[in-house]
């Protein structure tokens, strides 16, 4: 897939390689045309090179692509070409930079949703809807439907349907991506018969660009014979790196219980394919090993029920999550806002306190009454002061340990959005303000460039953490041109 501009140059190549045919679009762009942007058409040509399964030329003409020229298209083929985290960058930047053209607005949505979704993030499904709704394409319909089956509700037989049509579609990618679709709704339904028969169908389909998406749900539906046949077939023409390799890696380490395969499957995914590595997770942990920093605790909250159980083998995680996420549902907003307090302040609160932070007055009368459901749902809260005496599982009460001891590398990685960002609640959104200023004073203060990377993709529009970025950044640093962006708009936008 490649971004659409009507009536330019690129559109002979751009409509080539959305049908398939590379290499006539290669011979095009190799051909010098008047007219024609170098800096889009070094752009187009990595995304051949992407392909044919060269993931380094692909970012290298990516990278020099955009230092060329930052336009909508060079930024989205920096957005996937960049390891996701940058990438996903890159995107938001382009969003920021070249609103208007619905089309290409909904093509840089879609990337951004593929890079979110590489990291296990779900706001991948909002991007995949706002794409859908912006261009109504094959493309940006199917990455929805298998978006909605990772990180949303929608029924699997309204899945099925919409995505069937698609199976018979003249473009082969679109065929692909439809028979995935279809194959991991049969999956996560419980009929993996019905998933072996559609994949099977697939097999004489697949080409090199396919391969790797293929494999891992071949892994888990094909007999093993045939997954032996797949993984000899794609040896041959996968990048021995990145996620490509790293899906070869679990597919064979599915297939074969192997332990070694799987251990390098997780290293090669855990930031490249998040969602992935917690499937290399629970296979490793049946075979009675267990990874370092499993990404379980931060991931599998957010999946589909459905979807934990067909990468983790269980219903998920005790861990609560108050950084960046949305009401718990078992409890209510103002019981989860309560409750984050209460974890928060492991002193304790008067009833004064935690009624004013609740409700911006004491109100004992509605305070009893939250403290006492919360009391029917097993947490013990004693009195005088109100304090918990069995706090469960969190985010925000590991955040807190980290960022008092210092370890500011797993205080990012917990801190994966302002607390509970919903809430009006006066003790929440000043405990929120804190938090923030805390982490950012911190990081700044260490200055140690991956930390400040990680937060300037946290905090979004702070201009003072992308300048702080960019001076720690060598000019051949794939995030350089990302973050001189940032801080070039959010300068002309603050009026420095």
């Amino acid at each position: 897939m490649a971004l659409d501009f009507p009536a330019s140059p690129l559109a002979p190549a751009l409509r080539l390689l959305e049908e398939g045919r590379d290499r006539e679009a290669e011979a095009l762009l190799q051909t010098s045309q008047e007219g024609l942007p170098e800096a889009e058409r070094l752009a187009l040509l990595g995304f051949v090179e992407a392909r044919k399964g060269n993931l380094r030329a692909y970012r290298a003409l990516a990278l020099e692509a955009a230092r060329r020229a930052q336009t909508p298209l060079t930024l989205y083929h920096l957005g996937l070409a960049l390891p996701p985290k940058a990438g996903a960058l890159a995107l938001e930047e382009a969003l920021h930079r070249f609103g208007g053209n619905a089309k290409g607005e909904a093509r840089l949505h879609l990337a951004l949703a593929i890079a979110l979704e590489r990291l296990g993030r779900p706001e991948a499904l909002a991007h995949a809807a706002l794409a859908r709704l912006k261009d109504p394409s094959p493309w940006t319909t199917l990455h929805h439907l298998r978006l909605e089956l990772l990180f949303g509700t929608k029924p699997f037989p309204e899945v099925l349907e919409e995505a069937e049509p698609f199976l018979p579609h003249p473009f082969p990618g679109v065929r692909m991506l439809a028979g995935h679709t279809l194959a991991l709704t049969h999956l996560l339904r419980g009929s993996p018969k019905r998933a072996k028969n559609l994949l099977r169908g697939l097999l004489s389909l697949l080409e090199p660009q396919s391969l790797a998406s293929f494999l891992v749900l071949g892994a888990l539906a094909l007999d093993p014979p045939e997954v032996r046949l797949l993984l000899e077939g794609a040896k041959a023409f996968l990048p021995r790196e990145g996620w490509p390799w790293g899906f070869y890696l679990l597919a064979r380490g599915l297939g074969e219980g192997d332990e070694a395969h799987l251990l390098a499957a997780h290293g090669l995914l855990r930031e490249d394919g998040a969602l992935y590595a917690l499937l290399a997770e629970a296979r490793l942990k049946a075979l009675g090993m267990e990874v370092e920093a499993s990404l379980a605790p931060e991931l599998a909250p957010a999946l589909r029920p459905e979807a934990r159980v067909l990468l983790l083998g269980e219903a998920g995680t005790p861990l609560l999550r108050f950084l960046g996420g949305g009401p718990l549902p078992s409890l209510g907003p103002r019981g989860t806002e309560a409750l984050a307090l209460l974890l928060a302040h492991e002193a304790g609160l008067s009833g004064e306190a935690l009624g004013e932070a609740l409700y911006g007055e004491p109100n004992p009368g509605a305070l009893k009454a939250l403290l006492h459901r919360l009391r029917e749902k097993g947490f013990r809260i004693s009195c005088a002061p109100y304090r918990l005496e069995n706090p469960p599982p969190s985010d925000l009460r590991a955040f807190l340990r980290a960022l008092s001891r210092g370890d500011l590398e797993e205080a990012l990685a917990l801190y994966q959005g302002p607390l509970l960002p919903w809430s009006q609640a006066p003790g929440v959104e000043e405990l929120r303000l804190e938090l923030e200023e805390a982490l950012r004073q911190a990081v700044l203060a260490q200055g140690d460039t991956e930390n400040l990377f990680l937060l300037a993709e946290r905090l979004k529009e702070d201009l003072e953490v992308w300048e702080a970025l960019l001076e720690r950044l060598s000019p051949e640093d794939p995030r350089y041109p990302i973050a001189r962006a940032r801080v070039e708009r959010l300068r002309r936008e603050y009026g420095v």
